[in-house]
């Protein structure tokens, strides 16, 4: 009986006597008054259940109830108590003490004495069923497996947590107690021999090991190796056909069939994952070969659509579950404090999208090779409409003008060139690669001492040349400052002289004179903000992205962009309504930060959300980027 006086061993002590999970609640009592009468004369622990049994036993069993290890029926006129975990400790008993049941066949309801609930049991046959249950995962702790087997072999009762490993060791054994039976190690031998010519050596080896270290041919069975297949599939065929083509069957028949049938379903199991894993090794190495070509840069979406050199699509030989790990692996993971092998990079507008890193010098290198193109097309094409007009602009004039011109314009023209040059994670690869035992090639130099090159270098592009090259193709009289200087003059003139002329209905009509004078100074003091606003290292448009990331963190994508969406559209109506209102304002840095201020404050719909400090910036931000474009 239980040595123990708490409760619940007592309890499990009486249900393991009466095999049974139930108890009867007064017939206990009355065993426990008793029981602990005649131990306490020897054993003083006891003491505490001869008196007042019954209050004692309900004070203990709310705690038992609360943590479920017992449950009450009210199925009888005094009521029942249920064990749940009755039928596994009963189980846990019965595997205990493998090796000593080496030649019996597993635990079942016959050989336990019991007959389990249907509820209480998960039935399956040894052959598919077994492998499907391997394939869905691992099932509850407190889940009991009843494995049928074929030919009238019994069945086995195996808790749910011991399923594959356990189980598979155990069955070994059963089969190394068949191995060391009356020469039968040398009659497998003799037998497989054939089958398997060429391999005589591994073939012993593995025999041996079954023999001396059966635990480490779980090993094997778990890797998935073709050898290790190969053995097993033709060793339980083997036991298999001989145990069958007895006519009686002892124990250990029984308990040998009982393995081969688990040991087949399992070596099934890890061979179809260890195909698997070779076909989803070979797809990720795909996937990496197509990272690695042009045009570099891949969003989630391309990815998504990548196929194999037969045009079958790789997402179907990995899941999207393990797609998601490799990218969340290659994006994350680095060795020698050194940037992961994935860079994730962000274009203002765009979804997220992924970059190989040793092809980050060769993307920047193809991206400005493409923008010199645009970016000098379209400053030779605006100085010649300028020069054709008579007028000038400061990046004629002056170089660092000049630079700011082209950044203007590759933000415009190259978003994902602007995108690249701007992210802090380029100068890391260039210094990376520096590091490295070749060095930066030199069509990648675009860094000097830590410094982004001026675009003007990065293009090649010479404001001298430039502007040379634009007079050139212009009659010859563009050339001569005097001549156009006084051009220049006269047009201004005529120009003044015009603008009176026009009807007030035409003005207010068009509001082509005023309005447009206005515009174009709101339009340069805007800009002239944007650079106090815009910390070094961001455009307009991505500073104004990584603002969104602070005060937009809802999960859902869809609804995270509904309400990016309805902030910008009230600071556009908020700024409308303005410019209705003060047809001269005044526009400062001050001006615009109480304005957004007032936006988000006074508006209880997005007054509450976090990040406020980032949201009234950003409102600022975007405030700016629309009188920048206001006509």
């Amino acid at each position: 009986m239980a040595l123990k006086t708490d409760l619940y061993p007592i309890l499990v002590s009486y249900a393991n006597k009466n095999n049974s999970p139930y108890i009867e609640i007064d017939g206990f009592l009355d065993f426990l008054g008793r029981y602990a009468k005649k131990q306490s004369e020897t054993r003083a622990e006891w003491l505490k259940w001869v008196n007042d049994t019954s209050t004692k036993f309900w004070s203990e069993m709310a705690a038992l109830l609360e943590d479920g290890k017992c449950e009450l029926l009210a199925d009888t006129a005094n009521g029942r108590i249920f064990m749940p975990y009755f039928y596994l400790e009963l189980l846990g008993k019965a595997y205990q003490n493998i090796d000593e049941t080496a030649d019996l066949p597993f635990p079942g309801e016959e050989s336990l004495r019991i007959t389990l609930p249907e509820a209480q049991t998960r039935p399956m046959n040894s052959e598919q069923d077994l492998v499907s249950f391997l394939e869905e995962g691992p099932e509850g702790d407190d889940a009991i497996i009843k494995i049928s087997f074929p030919d009238g072999f019994g069945s086995a009762l195996v808790p749910a947590n011991m399923i594959p490993r356990q189980l598979t060791e155990m069955a070994i054994l059963k089969l190394r107690n068949h191995l060391r039976k009356e020469g039968n190690r040398e009659y497998t031998l003799h037998k497989l021999f054939p089958q398997l010519q060429g391999r005589e050596s591994f073939l012993k080896d593995q025999i041996n090991q079954i023999l001396t270290r059966p635990a480490h041919c779980y090993n094997d069975i778990e890797a998935g190796g073709d050898f290790s297949y190969l053995f097993w599939a033709h060793f339980c065929i083997l036991i298999k056909n001989d145990i069958k083509k007895k006519k009686e069957y002892v124990s250990e028949d029984i308990a040998s069939f009982q393995s081969v049938f688990i040991i087949d379903a399992v070596n099934s199991y890890f061979k179809s994952l260890a195909v698997k894993r070779r076909e989803s090794d070979l797809a990720f190495k795909s996937l990496e070969s197509h990272l690695a070509k042009p045009p570099y840069l891949y969003s989630l979406d391309q990815i998504l659509k990548f196929t194999n050199s037969k045009g079958v699509l790789l997402l179907g030989q990995y899941s999207e579950k393990e797609l998601e790990a490799w990218i969340r692996k290659k994006t994350t993971e680095s060795e020698n404090n050194e940037l992961p092998v994935l860079l994730i990079m962000h274009e203002a507008g765009k979804d997220s999208s992924f970059l190989m890193k040793d092809k980050t010098l060769a993307l920047c290198s193809r991206l400005i090779a493409d923008g010199r193109v645009r970016v000098r097309d379209e400053v030779s094409k605006n100085w010649r409409r300028l020069l054709l007009e008579y007028r000038t602009e400061p990046a004629m004039e002056s170089d660092a003008e000049f630079e700011k011109s082209l950044q203007k314009l590759t933000a415009k023209l190259c978003p994902a060139l602007a995108a690249l040059l701007d992210d802090p994670k380029l100068l890391l690869v260039y210094e990376e690669t520096e590091r490295s035992g070749n060095g930066v090639p030199p069509t990648f130099k675009i860094f000097d001492k830590g410094h982004l090159l001026p675009l003007s270098t990065l293009f090649i592009i010479s404001r001298k040349d430039t502007l040379a090259n634009a007079k050139l193709i212009l009659p010859f009289w563009y050339s001569i400052p005097v001549i156009t200087s006084i051009i220049a003059f006269f047009k201004e003139l005529a120009r003044k002289s015009k603008a009176p002329k026009l009807s007030s209905s035409r003005e207010e009509g068009n509001g082509l004179p005023e309005e447009k004078d206005r515009a174009a100074g709101i339009r340069k003091l805007a800009s002239d903000i944007e650079l106090s606003l815009v910390p070094p290292g961001y455009t307009l448009d991505s500073y104004l992205e990584e603002l969104e990331n602070r005060w937009s963190r809802l999960i859902d994508r869809q609804a995270r962009a509904n309400l990016i969406e309805d902030v910008k559209s009230l600071i556009r109506d908020n700024l409308r309504r303005n410019l209705k209102l003060q047809k001269n304002m005044n526009l400062t840095e001050g001006v615009i930060s109480q304005m957004a201020e007032n936006i988000i404050i006074h508006t209880p719909s997005i007054a509450s959300l976090s990040g406020r400090d980032s949201l009234i910036h950003y409102a600022e931000l975007y405030l700016i980027k629309l009188l920048e474009n206001i006509k």
